[in-house]
């Protein structure tokens, strides 16, 4: 008996003082009811146990797991089932020529091989900044005040160093969502892994075309249509031959390498014309990573089981207590997220320009820090709006671009309310991650007033919060983090106020024929109706067809005829790397035929009979889109004409402002955090 009360651990004290009998410690003789308890408790004991000896032997620890207490103040290493981590690279591989100083790096924990996907159960979201202004912008429009001028450097500033790329080249779409400059913002992967110059090798992933919907939450029947990215699921594909390593760094492509490798483009570099080579000198051991990093993939993008359409779900058991993310998160001034469209600055400009005019007592003067706006105008709020980090006694924004975190809903906590989710996770500062850089500028952030986190001079990276388990979290459970009471109210007046008129609308049918998402076209529409067609029986009016189809701008194509009315016409050729998003072009279809081999003679025809249903070839007028550079501008005045395009090369596209989330009303608000998170030195909008 002494043996059995050794193995029975010290967490089972109370069972076995409730089922043990005192025969069980004792010379009395046990009756059969008796033994069995006791064989029961046993092996009960002897279960835990073992288990514990497993824990002990794979985490190096001492630590007791059956009755070790819940520490949200511990700093648990990531499990070791982790895929990911996000760690501080190298101080030797930390570029210093401001092209892209990343001082922290994602690696891979196990060995990816080539063609599969860093995040296997889903990929990020992609939100769009809308009819960005730049330094051209201000020089059209002359009206605008000494604050507006001063505005948008800071997300310049994310650009020069590669946190935001042009959509118009990035092939991650929205190139369509405005008539101006449109941004894209890449969470995620896209934004904290590093990339190399050329000379310094190849990237060793590549990003696929991200998937559009509404996540279930149309315009005419939910509050919250257009307070969500519609682009989601944008994931990354290993690319290098022999694949990604245990301990290996993953170098995204921000310099368009991929695409020269499709296009087949000689430079003088010899890496891009090699294209085998990994070069990975960045790697780390795996003990190292986690000693040092932090796991990336506790979490992955779903359905979210709360009704808010997507969301973020654990991927493994979170036990209480444990980091769940790292949430590194870039400064922004909260007055760069507003905005006008291209066309609304035009109105702007004379408006303001007539008040000049008519000042004659000075009080305007076109160089003061606020201009006003037409009385029947108001600024817009750019999406990403919502998906910051804020407080509403600063103008500091915090933008979180951690893989996933930007799929986390709101819970209030459960203290606010026991009816419903409550939140099971916070946000800290990550102390452990921003004090183990190397850098020479490694200081605090945090102790830098607003104007000095804008200054040019200022780094971007060294902010990281970090999402803690307030509970242990099961498999597949939704992560739910309270956005705070202002954030509450502010959704819930939106939710209350949203029309009762268009809730009523949702059966109608009449809306379909005003409005029906590009995504739902391409599902509806098998065989695409000509120009003549459309004349009669119109699409609706927010979409327009595209198609991918790469323009060579050369005096002479093979197979091409041009008449003397500049009418050029191609056959439409399949090639590596054609369905990039940069190759989707506005066309309008003239003529269809059935798909039938091109090729074949009359008598082979006559054999293969009629194409299977909805197999069509496609006739259609090529035109540019915006943002084209030269070389690859159908030239003005010629009509290019193309041939032979299969239904899959077509994509419907939403017109210029005609999506979810430019509708007129749709809500717009920050992520409160909880007091403390903000340093007393950014509230600087605190009253006296």
């Amino acid at each position: 008996m002494q043996e059995i009360r050794e193995r029975i651990p010290n967490g089972m004290q109370e069972i076995r003082e409730l089922f043990v009998p005192v025969a069980c410690y004792s010379n009395q003789k046990m009756t059969p009811k008796t033994s069995i308890r006791l064989f029961l408790v046993c092996f009960l004991c002897y279960c835990c146990t073992s288990l514990t000896d497993a824990v002990k032997k794979n985490s190096g620890s001492g630590d007791k797991a059956c009755d070790a207490p819940i520490d949200i103040n511990k700093d648990p290493p990531p499990p070791k089932s982790c895929r990911l981590l996000l760690s501080p690279r190298p101080s030797s591989s930390q570029d210093t020529d401001g092209n892209d100083d990343r001082e922290y790096g994602i690696y891979s924990a196990v060995t990816i091989p080539k063609n599969h996907v860093l995040t296997p159960l889903g990929g990020d979201l992609v939100l769009h900044l809308i009819d960005v202004r730049t330094s051209s912008s201000f020089d059209e429009h002359q009206t605008s005040s000494d604050s507006e001028q001063q505005q948008l450097l800071q997300l310049q500033k994310w650009k020069k160093y590669g946190y935001i790329q042009e959509a118009a080249t990035s092939g991650h779409g929205g190139n369509y969502e405005g008539l101006g400059n449109i941004w894209s913002v890449l969470p995620g992967v896209s934004m904290l892994g590093a990339s190399r110059q050329q000379q310094q090798g190849r990237p060793n992933v590549w990003a696929s075309i991200p998937e559009n919907d509404e996540a279930s939450h149309p315009r005419y029947q939910s509050a919250l249509a257009g307070s969500f990215a519609l682009h989601y699921n944008l994931t990354h594909q290993v690319t290098v031959p022999g694949g990604l390593e245990g301990g290996d760094e993953v170098f995204v492509d921000r310099s368009g390498w991929h695409r020269k490798r499709a296009l087949i483009l000689k430079t003088d570099d010899a890496a891009v014309d090699d294209g085998s080579s990994n070069n990975n000198d960045t790697s780390l051991s795996i003990d190292h990573l986690f000693s040092h990093g932090s796991c990336l993939d506790n979490i992955y993008p779903g359905k979210s089981t709360n009704g808010y359409g997507r969301g973020a779900l654990a991927s493994r058991l979170i036990t209480g207590g444990s980091i769940v993310a790292p949430v590194p998160v870039l400064p922004l001034p909260r007055d760069e997220l507003k905005f006008l469209r291209l066309k609304e600055w035009k109105k702007v400009d004379a408006f303001r320009k007539r008040l000049l005019n008519e000042a004659a007592d000075g009080k305007i003067d076109g160089k003061g820090d606020e201009l006003p706006l037409p009385p029947d105008m108001e600024w817009r709020q750019q999406l990403l709006l919502n998906y910051c980090y804020g407080h509403e006694q600063s103008s500091v924004l915090l933008f979180p671009y951690g893989l996933f975190v930007n799929y986390i809903n709101h819970a209030p906590s459960s203290s606010e309310s026991s009816d419903g989710p409550v939140a099971n996770v916070k946000l800290q500062w990550s102390e452990r991650l921003m004090n183990s850089t190397t850098t020479s500028n490694n200081f605090d952030l945090r102790s830098l007033t607003p104007s000095q986190l804008w200054d040019q001079s200022t780094r971007l990276e060294g902010l990281i919060l970090e999402l803690v388990a307030l509970r242990d979290i099961q498999p597949d459970e939704e992560i739910l983090l309270d956005y705070g009471s202002i954030w509450s109210e502010a959704w819930k007046e939106h939710s209350d106020q949203y029309p009762d008129s268009i809730l009523k609308l949702a059966d109608d049918h009449t809306l379909e024929k005003e409005f029906s998402p590009a995504y739902i076209m391409d599902d509806a529409v098998t065989n695409l109706r000509t120009a003549e067609e459309q004349a009669q029986f119109p699409y609706p009016e927010n979409v327009f067809t595209a198609c991918f189809y790469r323009y060579e701008n050369e005096t002479t194509i093979q197979n091409d005829t041009v008449n003397k009315d500049k009418t050029k016409a191609t056959p439409w050729k399949m090639s590596l790397g054609l369905f990039d998003m940069t190759n989707l072009r506005p066309c309008k279809v003239i003529s269809r035929e059935p798909a039938n081999d091109r090729f074949a003679t009359p008598q082979q025809l006559q054999k293969q009979g009629q194409p299977p249903q909805g197999k069509m070839l496609y006739t259609a007028i090529i035109q540019n889109r915006p943002g084209l550079p030269a070389n690859e501008r159908i030239p003005k005045g010629t009509k290019h004409i193309v041939s032979g395009i299969p239904r899959g090369a077509f994509r419907f596209v939403d017109r210029p402002y005609a999506s979810d989330i430019h509708l007129d009303g749709a809500f717009r608000h920050n992520i409160g955090v909880e007091e403390g998170i903000f340093p007393e030195v950014w509230l600087d909008l605190k009253s006296e």
